[in-house]
């Protein structure tokens, strides 16, 4: 029989880059999906979405929650309700959606998003940061965000990886950080 996890059996667990990390007052976060749901897997998830929001907000502290999963994945981890019922738990929100073992379908937008991440951080807001298992999606954009506070992409990776096991374990997810990193450096001019 397979083992089942539940929020009363285990507390939602998050991981942090600190401040003192990021050279901003606030902190990223990192996590599963809360409230997942999943009977498929090794593990049977019966988490209760109310409890963790409720645990994201009064124990962690966290004050905005970046949404990582697909609509179709909501749905199939019993969570489709996640983006609307975290506000009443005074959280705000953002859904940005990445295919599982993909990647963002634009560095534009993908790279706006990092930086209102870094704006909440430098207001000194706890940004949480979740996809299904909180490892690859997660991991790809909370170390974006290093680099973009200056950490070149192997420390950022390397911090991440630190931080949060088994984060960024796929090569996919680590070159994005390096394209993230060529796409956000400034074009070179020649003087002519």
């Amino acid at each position: 029989m397979k083992p089942t996890v539940t929020s009363e059996s285990s507390p939602l667990e998050v991981d942090f880059l600190t401040s003192d990390l990021l050279g901003r007052p606030g902190q990223i976060a990192m996590t599963m999906a809360p409230g997942k749901q999943d009977e498929e897997a090794e593990i049977i998830w019966k988490r209760d979405l109310q409890a963790d929001l409720k645990r994201l907000r009064e124990y962690y502290g966290i004050n905005h929650l970046i949404c990582l999963l697909e609509d179709e994945e909501l749905h199939q981890l019993g969570i489709p309700e996640l983006l609307r019922q975290a506000p009443a738990h005074g959280l705000i929100t953002e859904h940005f959606p990445i295919a599982d073992e993909g990647l963002p379908d634009s560095m534009a937008a993908f790279s706006a998003l990092v930086e209102r991440v870094v704006a909440a951080l430098s207001a000194g807001k706890t940004v949480l940061i979740h996809c299904k298992g909180g490892r690859g999606r997660t991991g790809m954009l909370a170390a974006a965000c290093l680099v973009k506070l200056g950490y070149s992409p192997e420390a950022a990776i390397a911090k991440v990886r630190q931080i949060r096991s088994g984060a960024l374990s796929t090569v996919i997810k680590q070159d994005y950080v390096f394209r993230f990193y060529h796409a956000s450096q400034p074009a070179l001019t020649q003087d002519l």
